[in-house]
């Protein structure tokens, strides 16, 4: 199943009970981003695209196109709009679905510094994976980090649970975080069959890699815990998917100082 044309096709159906002004496109954004959220942490060096409609959608990618190649998008109905790249129907798709009213099982807010929150979101990401691994009856076990979040592997690694990471960072594959292995991406579906859980960035449906990732936890039983600022708003939709609990982050970021809201969806 191609997910981003099934959650686009489905949220095309869902619109119809709302104003044809909520899904017109107001602005779009190109920030090409440079951060390291403590001195622990890696330099993430990413560019994302956000997409407003009544709210923004997001996509991290690692190439964006410059806005000159979105321009036509601009007072287009989100429904209607037809994309050059992959990135714009991302987080054009995610803009459509923050129309939409959703009723996730827990939600927390933090004001605070960027280095505050990103130890906040880390250790409810940690949380999450734990309740998962202990409903599941399984006391240490195993766990990959698709997109390396090194506040993400070493807390789960102090936990005691046996951790690996995936990323397509060259600086990072081959590396070791603490003595955790990094590899690189061509072995996510490897590493997440292997697995118990397999903790993933909300990127995997921008790099085209959800389907491959869900049929591997489907053929062995791991648990996924997708964090998604790229597609927070369609997180609602991924648990429905197969995911096991999707924690959104919508836009502004942690990496902004401010109040930052996280939104958790479980599997039913």
């Amino acid at each position: 199943m191609n997910y981003l044309r099934f959650l686009r096709e489905k949220g095309i159906d869902k619109s119809k009970d709302y104003p044809d002004e909520s899904f017109r496109i107001r602005g779009l954004w190109r920030t090409d981003l440079l951060f390291q959220p403590n001195p622990v942490e890696r330099t993430f060096k990413y560019v994302y695209m956000l997409v407003q409609t009544v709210r923004e959608g997001a996509c991290y990618c690692s190439t964006i196109p410059f806005l000159e190649e979105g321009y036509y998008l601009l007072g287009q109905d989100c429904r209607e709009a037809e994309f050059k790249y992959r990135c714009f129907e991302v987080s054009t798709t995610d803009a459509m679905y923050s129309a939409f009213e959703k009723t996730p099982d827990e939600t927390f807010s933090m004001s605070g510094t960027s280095a505050e929150k990103a130890l906040w979101r880390s250790r409810i990401i940690v949380d999450e994976t734990l309740r998962l691994l202990e409903l599941a009856g399984i006391e240490g076990g195993s766990v990959v980090n698709v997109g390396v979040i090194g506040n993400i592997v070493r807390m789960l690694s102090h936990k005691g649970l046996t951790v690996y990471g995936t990323d397509e960072d060259p600086a990072l594959v081959g590396a070791e975080l603490e003595g955790i292995p990094v590899y690189g991406e061509d072995r996510t579906v490897e590493m997440v069959e292997r697995c118990d859980a397999a903790v993933m960035t909300g990127m995997i449906i921008s790099t085209d890699t959800m389907e491959d990732i869900l049929d591997a936890a489907r053929r062995s039983g791991t648990k996924l815990i997708m964090f998604c600022e790229t597609g927070a708003n369609l997180c609602d939709e991924y648990v429905k998917l197969g995911v096991d609990s999707a924690v959104a982050e919508p836009f502004p970021f942690y990496i902004f100082g401010g109040t930052t809201r996280i939104d958790i969806y479980r599997r039913k």
